[in-house]
């Protein structure tokens, strides 16, 4: 989620300071109805998961709440651990840095992006960070902002009849224009390049964004 920070618009002061607004925003229903769907997408028997970028911890509750005590939340901006801590104190939370994870080599089952791929300076150093320390058959799991002007109508059009959700569908459009947004075929080729198989790339958040999911060989 809003939580990495590099050059002036990546600024961590930025995201210290949007952390209360967006976390109103994320508790939008279809926001946090897509990520429990990510938390679908987990490897058979998956018990190691980490939830990169966890922000206020939509999606590691999720994640905990599917595979237990295994799952742990990990951010950067200690604004947004502290939210989600205060919002579930029960789950496992770390401040790490994507490019530099604390965290052995091929111990995770799964490690998951909510809309955190597209935010980091060095997406190539995260995704062989994501490499490095699955397992064999462990996934990768990101849902990010889907590049292109039919992604923005088509997703704002269906986002409108829910106000709030519309709300946080023009922020998280607003973000991702100043950040950047994936076509599949890119997002294909930035996992691939890490070493990653792509299992399946699909339109998700009502074609606003694209969930991803891929395996270590």
């Amino acid at each position: 989620m809003f939580c990495y920070a590099a050059g002036v618009l990546r600024s961590s002061a930025i995201f210290q300071l949007a952390s209360l607004p967006y976390e109103l925003l994320a508790r939008a229903p279809v926001w946090d109805r897509h990520c429990a769907e990510m938390a679908e997408q987990l490897p058979p028997g998956a018990r190691r998961v980490l939830d990169l970028g966890c922000g206020p911890g939509n999606s590691t509750a999720h994640l905990r709440d599917k595979v237990g005590p295994g799952a742990i939340g990990g951010d950067l901006a200690p604004s947004m651990l502290r939210r989600a801590r205060k919002r579930d104190r029960t789950l496992a939370l770390a401040s790490m840095d994507a490019a530099a994870l604390p965290v052995r080599s091929g111990s995770l089952d799964a490690v998951t992006f909510h809309s955190v791929l597209y935010l980091l300076p060095d997406q190539p150093a995260a995704l062989r960070e994501v490499f490095r320390v699955l397992r064999s058959g462990g996934r990768a799991i990101l849902l990010e902002p889907q590049e292109g002007l039919r992604a923005t109508l088509l997703g704002m059009a269906r986002a409108l009849p829910t106000p709030r959700w519309a709300l946080t569908a023009l922020l998280w459009r607003t973000m991702s224009k100043a950040y950047g947004r994936f076509t599949a075929d890119a997002l294909w080729a930035a996992l691939e390049s890490s070493g990653l198989q792509v299992k399946k790339i699909e339109e998700s958040l009502g074609g606003l964004g694209l969930l991803a999911v891929a395996e270590k060989p």
